[in-house]
C-alpha cells in the first residue's frame, strides 16, 4: 500500500493508459449499448407506461367527473322543466275541473229551479181546483147546514 501512496504522491496515475484502455473503452460502450437496449430502455418504457397509466387514469377520472357533473346539471334542468310542465298541467286540470264543477252546479241549479217552478205551478193549479170545487160545494154545504139547523129548531 505504501508503494501506491508513494506512486500517487510522486505524480503517477492509478490507471495506466496503455493498449488495454481502448479495449476496456470498447467493452464499456458495447456493454452500455447492450444494457441500454436490454435493460434501460425497457425499464424506461415501463416507467413511462406506468406514469401514462396513472396520469391517463387521473385524466379519465377527471373527465368522467366533469361529464357526470354536466349530466347532473342536464338532469336537474330537465327535472325543473318536467316539474314546471307538471305544475302547469295540474293547474290546467284543476281549472278544467272547476269549470266542469261550475257547469254541473249551474245545470243542477237550473234543474232544481225548473222542478220548483213545476211544483209551484202544480200546487197553484191544485189549489185553484180545490178552491173551485169548494166554491161549487159551498152552496150545497150551506143548504145542508141550513136544513139541519132548521130541523133542530123546528
Amino acid at each position: 500500500m505504501s508503494s501506491s501512496l508513494l506512486n500517487i504522491a510522486s505524480g503517477g496515475s492509478l490507471v495506466d493508459l496503455d493498449g488495454t484502455f481502448f479495449i476496456q473503452l470498447g467493452i464499456f460502450f458495447v456493454m452500455f449499448i447492450f444494457l441500454h437496449f436490454a435493460l434501460f430502455k425497457p425499464v424506461m418504457r415501463m416507467i413511462a407506461a406506468r406514469r401514462e397509466a396513472t396520469e391517463g387514469t387521473t385524466q379519465r377520472a377527471l373527465q368522467m367527473k366533469f361529464d357526470a357533473s354536466e349530466l347532473a346539471d342536464d338532469v336537474d334542468g330537465k327535472l325543473v322543466d318536467i316539474r314546471s310542465s307538471a305544475i302547469l298541467e295540474r293547474n290546467r286540470i284543476i281549472d278544467d275541473a272547476r269549470e266542469r264543477e261550475r257547469e254541473i252546479l249551474s245545470n243542477a241549479h237550473a234543474a232544481a229551479h225548473r222542478e220548483m217552478e213545476n211544483a209551484r205551478v202544480k200546487m197553484q193549479s191544485s189549489g185553484d181546483a180545490v178552491r173551485d170545487q169548494l166554491r161549487k160545494d159551498v152552496g150545497q154545504l150551506a143548504d145542508a147546514v141550513m136544513s139541519r139547523m132548521l130541523k133542530k129548531v123546528g
